[in-house]
């Protein structure tokens, strides 16, 4: 009975494992094309939401660049009025009157405020568009990384066919050499939950495609359910960089460049603040026209000189918050280029790792694969276990999935590492 059980089961599996393919072959669905990275990261330009707010920081950014400058120029303000008044005496009497007024007013001296004011808008500003460009370098590293995640587990599910493929060819060879009185009934058996094992685990790859690609898509800034296809990954170039190379990098990575901006930034809030209860000098002009009544007209020029001299400390307080927005601001900076070394480092080491795992995966595989053949030999022979063959299968399955890991490993630590580097992670020599 459980050697029936045991043969069911694996029936049920073998089914279950081509279900996940018949599903997804949808009648009258075209099949996407395959994406290459320069793709899908140029489509995550324009579609992630990161992205896209960042952008619209630029532009509230700009408009605070203008709104400084309206300083420097003059204010004008136009106004009309309308009323009635009258006495009541002996004799009551009662008029209308209506007038138009134009006034202007213009700052001829802040302290400097304004100027102080253009420039830091404009450094806030630069780190807007900073605080962009490291925005679209880690959205790339993103889509990057699920990218490869996806190329990984489709080449994960090769193997798993491959072993699939291997089980099948393991069952058949032990009910030859049972039919044959070679071997007991056992050793079907094994060969039997062997296959099923395979199968279940084609199952488990099938899936985790279908969430990398989710992954991918999420990344991207699209659906999670959208339809995607992924082309190969591009060579992977030689490694001419050293660890002691690395800090000269540093202050190519657009966050180590927004720290600079921000720490511009304030410098010049301390300086604004330190101005702020400076000498100010305004001229005003206006002019009325009455247009009933009299019908006269009316003009004045002023000029106003203020100096505050005494605001309860508030100045006092703005200068000391700004003290410490510069020093905090200078203490970041540090700490971004110390995680920016970080990074790099770590993605060179990654890297260097990895090409050494490449090397010895490819030895261990051909190892494996060798093994694996002398000891279906000796089976067949009748010389050897069935076991044996398992094991050799077993060895040979996970030389090819360590080769496979240490490969797609060396392709995340290039991208890793240009994206360390400041540089496009799509191209260029590391």
């Amino acid at each position: 009975m459980r050697k029936a059980a045991l043969v069911i089961v694996c029936a049920l599996l073998g089914t279950l494992a081509r279900l996940p393919a018949a599903a997804a072959q949808v009648p009258g669905a075209p099949t996407p094309p395959g994406l290459t990275l320069a793709q899908l990261i140029a489509a995550g330009e324009q579609r992630n939401p990161a992205i896209v707010a960042a952008r619209q920081s630029v532009l509230a950014a700009d408009a605070r660049i203008a709104l400084a400058r309206s300083g420097l120029g003059p204010s004008v303000t136009a106004s009309g009025s309308t009323g009635t008044s009258g006495t009541v005496t002996g004799l009551s009497s009662q008029g209308y009157t209506t007038s138009a007024t134009i006034g202007a007013s213009y700052v001829v001296y802040d302290s400097g405020q304004t100027a102080i004011a253009i420039r830091q808008a404009e450094a806030n500003a630069r780190g807007a568009r900073l605080t962009l460009e490291a925005t679209r370098q880690d959205v790339a590293l993103s889509v990057a990384t699920n990218y490869v995640g996806v190329l990984r587990a489709e080449r994960n599910v090769v193997l798993r066919q491959q072993l699939v493929a291997q089980n099948q060819e393991l069952l058949r060879l032990a009910e030859g050499q049972f039919r044959a009185g070679v071997v007991p009934r056992a050793d079907v058996v094994r060969a039997q939950a062997g296959l099923a094992a395979a199968e279940g685990e084609l199952i488990a790859g099938r899936n985790l495609v279908d969430v990398s690609k989710a992954q991918l898509n999420v990344a991207v800034g699209q659906p999670a359910v959208t339809l995607v296809a992924v082309a190969p990954p591009p060579p992977v170039p030689r490694l001419t960089l050293a660890a002691a190379q690395l800090t000269g990098f540093v202050d190519e990575r657009p966050e180590v460049k927004r720290a600079m901006a921000e720490i511009e930034s304030a410098e010049l809030g301390l300086s604004l603040a330190q101005v702020a209860n400076g000498l100010r000098v305004t001229l005003n002009g206006s002019a009325s026209q009455a247009i009933t009544g009299s019908g006269g007209t009316t003009w004045a020029i002023t000029s106003t000189v203020s100096l505050p001299v005494s605001d309860a400390g508030r100045n006092t307080a703005q200068v000391a918050e700004a003290t410490a927005n510069l020093e905090a601001a200078r203490a970041r900076i540090e700490t971004t280029r110390l995680a920016v070394q970080q990074q790099s480092l770590q993605a060179l080491l990654n890297l260097i790792d990895a090409r050494a795992r490449i090397e010895s995966a490819r030895a261990g595989l051909v190892f494996a694969q060798e093994s694996l053949r002398l000891a279906q030999g000796r089976y067949a022979a009748g010389a050897g276990s069935f076991l044996e063959v398992i094991d050799a299968q077993t060895a040979l399955s996970n030389a090819e999935q360590t080769l496979a890991r240490a490969e797609y490993d060396e392709v995340a630590a290039v991208l890793a590492l240009r994206h360390a580097l400041g540089r496009s992670v799509i191209e260029g020599a590391i």
